[in-house]
């Protein structure tokens, strides 16, 4: 395996990594941005709704997006094991 490949192989990977996670990124980035809005609006300031209400859609994008991401993940590992094995 020449440097170009592995050079390329740790960009995927990388690549992938920011891919599988981007949804639960945004999904916490936009409740996180709704109930500060919703808090700054009301005036209330209870740091426990704001987590609360995160933590609970972050799950359940976790469970909704877990399948894709594992299906990402698993043909960046075959492709892995394809180059390992034609390369020796």
């Amino acid at each position: 395996m020449g440097t170009e490949n592995i050079t390329r192989v740790t960009s995927d990977a990388m690549l992938l990594c920011l891919i599988v996670s981007l949804p639960a990124v945004v999904v916490a980035a936009s409740v996180g941005l709704l109930v500060a809005f919703v808090q700054a609006v009301t005036s209330l300031q209870e740091q426990a709704i704001g987590q609360g209400a995160k933590m609970i859609a972050v799950v359940i994008t976790l469970l909704v997006a877990a399948p894709w991401g594992a299906r990402l993940i698993l043909e960046f590992a075959n492709s892995m094991m394809r180059l390992a094995m034609s390369s020796s």
